[in-house]
């Protein structure tokens, strides 16, 4: 792989958006959730403008496609994992959630062996990170009516969205 191909303004914002997994970690684990959560909206920012940029100017790479669901899976677990040890999220769920990541990587992975092809997120998969986004906002937030209600549609997306990413892999010739 070329340095060109390496070194793009979408990859250079993917290879940025892993590090802030530390300040987003930092921030929740001293209680400091606003700021935690700015790091989060300028990690969602980041990720939309390197797929706005990679589009617009047709620098989609092979690297981008793994580098940009990977950081974001990165933060996921470090903002997860520090809500679980600080903020009072549910251990066991907040290793779930990792998990589920962990094995739709191990999923893409092997999917890309066999069929030379980039995996990309399918629409239950983006609906449950939407609502798995939202249950943690509700432990930053404190907002505990609707804890309850979210752990149980997050529980119920991840096994839909497991079920589909498990089809897929299996019938990865059918893509």
């Amino acid at each position: 792989m070329r340095s060109d191909e390496i070194f793009t303004i979408p990859n250079v914002l993917s290879f940025l958006r892993i590090f802030f997994v530390v300040p987003i970690y930092y921030f929740l684990s001293i209680n400091q959730n606003m700021t935690a959560v700015w790091f989060v909206l300028i990690a969602l920012l980041s990720d939309w403008l390197d797929g706005f940029i990679a589009r617009r100017t047709n620098r989609i790479t092979t690297l981008g496609k793994v580098l940009d669901p990977l950081a974001d899976k990165i933060n996921t677990a470090g903002g997860f994992i520090a809500l679980a040890l600080y903020q009072g999220f549910p251990l066991w769920m907040a290793a779930i959630i990792v998990l589920r990541d962990l094995a739709i990587i191990i999923g893409s992975v092997i999917i890309y062996k066999r069929k030379a092809i980039v995996s990309a997120s399918n629409a239950p998969g983006k609906i449950t990170v939407f609502i798995i986004a939202l249950f943690g906002l509700s432990y930053i937030f404190r907002i505990e009516p609707i804890q309850t209600p979210l752990l149980i549609l997050v529980l119920v997306m991840i096994v839909y969205s497991v079920i589909k990413y498990f089809l897929r892999l299996m019938f990865v010739e059918v893509l």
